[in-house]
């Protein structure tokens, strides 16, 4: 079983991330367990993290980042298989982001132009760390994510590792690839200066 550092440097400043993560949470956590799981999960939180998650959530808002990192977490030690839950959970907010309010990119998108704006597709999650994609070769490229790495700074490493390929590896298949693959090669939580994965199509 994957275990996830969760270090703290406080003084680096909050990250927040937009409310549709939360959002697709909830939805995917009540659809895929039972109407009163999402209220187990809140009420298993700090207060802090409750007072946040119990008020209207927003799609289009900002929230703390370590209430995401942590409601995404206590979900996910739920699975007998963490990596997979992670990645599912992945695929369900790109599916349904880029069909709603992501369609956009949909519009226009190969599978190249897609790898390529995954930069600008984090920054629409998260205002922590940075994405740099580069092509390798026709249909290979590399994702390189930098950030904090304390829990309510940036991205957990579920996000960067896990949660990346799913997402990328879902748009991939809306626009038209094939048989997408995405793997996370190196993680700055586990004592690299940097998160590495490999996307092939």
């Amino acid at each position: 079983m994957k275990t996830y550092d969760t270090k703290s440097k406080s003084s680096i400043p909050p990250g927040k991330c937009k409310g549709t993560l939360l959002v697709n949470l909830r939805s995917f956590v009540t659809t895929n367990r039972d109407a009163g799981a999402w209220e187990r999960l809140v009420t298993s939180l700090p207060k802090s993290d409750r007072d946040v998650l119990n008020q209207p959530l927003l799609a289009s808002s900002w929230y703390p980042i370590g209430v995401w990192n942590r409601a995404l977490r206590t979900h996910v030690r739920t699975a007998n298989d963490q990596a997979a839950e992670i990645k599912r959970f992945a695929r369900y907010v790109a599916d349904r982001d880029l069909n709603t309010v992501l369609k956009f990119a949909l519009s226009i998108a190969m599978p190249d132009t897609i790898v390529a704006r995954t930069g600008m597709f984090w920054s629409r999650y998260f205002d922590a760390g940075k994405v740099f994609p580069r092509m390798v070769k026709p249909r290979e490229w590399v994702l390189t994510i930098t950030g904090p790495t304390g829990d309510d700074e940036g991205p957990s490493a579920m996000n960067c590792g896990d949660g990346v390929c799913g997402w990328v590896e879902q748009a991939l298949l809306l626009c038209g690839a094939s048989t997408p693959k995405v793997t996370h090669q190196r993680c700055r939580f586990r004592g690299a200066t940097e998160c590495l994965s490999e996307v092939v199509w």
